[in-house]
C-alpha cells in the first residue's frame, strides 16, 4: 500500500460482526485510488476485533476497551487518517459501484470548495428506494449528511475541527455541515454515488435516538449561533422536537430531553465557536429551496430572514434531471424533494 493513500475509509462498529464483514469485503474490492481502511471496534463483545485482524489483515483496526460512542470513535479515526478524503461508512453500509471512490476523488479534486459530499442511501429502511425508478436523480446543496455514506475533505477538517465529541451520538453531521459552510466549503447531496444501507436493527432504538438528536440540536444552537439568536432558536428547536415527540406518543418522556440539554449546557458553552449569520441562513435556506448551483446556495447568506422563511418548501416528486429545476420567485434555483429523500440516519 502506498504511504500516502488518497482515501481513508472510516468505520466505527459495535457488535455487528456479520454486517461489518460484508462491508469490509466490498471495501476490499473497490477500484481506483489507494485506500486505507480504518476501523474502531467500540468495545464489542462479539469478537469483532479478533475476527477483523484475522480475516482482514489489510484493515487497520483498533479497539476501545470501554464504549465511547460513535462520534469519539470516528474522531479517533480522523486523527489517524492519512487520506486527502475521508469516506464515512457505517458497519452495515457499503458502496453499490466498485468505482465509487475513483469518481469521488475525481470530482472533489476538480472542485476544491466541495467540503462534504453526501451519497444516496438505499436499502430496506426505505423500501421504495429498492424499486424501479425509486432512486433520486440529480444533486443539490444541503445542510447535513449521514455518516453511513459521505466523503469529507481533510483540508476542510483542518479548518472546521472534528465532530463534537460530547454529543456521544446523533446530530454531529449537521453541526459539522454548518461549520463547513461557515469555513467557505460547500455541502452537496450527490445522488450519483449510491450506498446500500443494510440498516441492522442492532443497537438502534428510535426513541433514544430522538432524545439524543433533540438535546444535541439545542446544544449546537448554543455553540454555533450568534448570541442574539440563541434563546429564541433553542426554544424553537425544543418545541419542534416536542411536537415530533407528541406525534410519536413520546411527549411524557420529553422532559428528559430538556434535562439532558441543561446537564450538557456547560459543555456547550465551553465549546462555543459561533459561526456567521450567513452560514446559518444558508443552512436554513437549502433545507427549503434545494439549490443546484453553488452561487444559488451561497446567495442565501445575503438574503434577509424574511426572504429565507418565505421560500416555499420543496414539493415531493420522484425524479428530476440535474439542471431541470425552475427559478423561484426569489431567483433561487431549487431542485424539488423526493418523496423518499436520503435520510440522516442519526436524526429521529
Amino acid at each position: 500500500m502506498s504511504m500516502t493513500p488518497r482515501v481513508t475509509i472510516m468505520i466505527a462498529t459495535h457488535n455487528r460482526i456479520v454486517e461489518l464483514c460484508k462491508t469490509l469485503e466490498v471495501c476490499g474490492a473497490l477500484t481506483g485510488p489507494e485506500c486505507e481502511i480504518l476501523v474502531v471496534d467500540d468495545a464489542s463483545s462479539d469478537g469483532t476485533f479478533e475476527l477483523v485482524r484475522k480475516r482482514f489483515p489489510e484493515v487497520d483496526v483498533v479497539r476501545n476497551e470501554v464504549n465511547r460512542g460513535s462520534i469519539a470513535s470516528r474522531n479517533d479515526i480522523l486523527r489517524r487518517a492519512r487520506g486527502d478524503y475521508l469516506v464515512a461508512l457505517d458497519d452495515d453500509s457499503r458502496f453499490v459501484d466498485a468505482d465509487a471512490c475513483e469518481r469521488i476523488v475525481a470530482r472533489m479534486d476538480a472542485e476544491p470548495d466541495l467540503g462534504i459530499v453526501s451519497f444516496q442511501v438505499i436499502g430496506p429502511e426505505h423500501p421504495k428506494t429498492l424499486l424501479p425508478n425509486g432512486r433520486e436523480i440529480g444533486e443539490w446543496h444541503c445542510s447535513s449528511f449521514a455518516c453511513c455514506g459521505a466523503a469529507l475533505r481533510r483540508s476542510m477538517l483542518d479548518r472546521t475541527g472534528f465532530f463534537t465529541e460530547f454529543f456521544y451520538h446523533a446530530y454531529e453531521e449537521p453541526d459539522l455541515a454548518l461549520r463547513a459552510w461557515d469555513a467557505g466549503f460547500r455541502v452537496l447531496q450527490w445522488n450519483e454515488i449510491v450506498v446500500y444501507h443494510e440498516f441492522s436493527g442492532l443497537n438502534r432504538r428510535e426513541q433514544r435516538t430522538h432524545r439524543r438528536h433533540a438535546r444535541n440540536e439545542a446544544c449546537s444552537v448554543v455553540m454555533r449561533y450568534p448570541w442574539r439568536w440563541v434563546l429564541p432558536a433553542v426554544v424553537a428547536k425544543l418545541c419542534g422536537q416536542a411536537r415530533y415527540a407528541a406525534h410519536r406518543g413520546w411527549l411524557l418522556r420529553e422532559p428528559r430531553v430538556w434535562g439532558e440539554f441543561v446537564w450538557r449546557l456547560p459543555q456547550a458553552l465551553a465549546s462555543r465557536r459561533a459561526v456567521s449569520s450567513e452560514a446559518i441562513k444558508i443552512a436554513a435556506g437549502v433545507n427549503r429551496a434545494r439549490c443546484v448551483e453553488a452561487w444559488d446556495a451561497r446567495r442565501l447568506g445575503s438574503l434577509p430572514w424574511q426572504s429565507i422563511l418565505r421560500l416555499p418548501p420543496t414539493r415531493s416528486t420522484r425524479k428530476l434531471e440535474p439542471g431541470a429545476a425552475a427559478k423561484s420567485s426569489t431567483g433561487l434555483v431549487g431542485l424539488t424533494q423526493s418523496a423518499h429523500s436520503v435520510p440522516d440516519l442519526d436524526i429521529n
